[in-house]
């Protein structure tokens, strides 16, 4: 089943993860390390690279 655009998650877990990703963009712009960033927000190495992609 495929779930509704935000991933089944409520407004408020929507708002958290975009805030995981802006410091991400922040991180990306000072020159951080995919791994740093990576281990610092407990996200995967994979989703900071989609990321720094978009």
């Amino acid at each position: 089943m495929r779930y509704p655009e935000g991933g089944g998650l409520t407004a408020e877990r929507r708002a958290l993860r975009e805030g995981i990703r802006l410091q991400a963009g922040v991180r990306f712009a000072a020159g951080e390390k995919t791994a740093v960033i990576s281990k610092d927000l407990r996200v995967s190495v994979r989703s900071v690279e989609r990321w720094r992609g978009a």
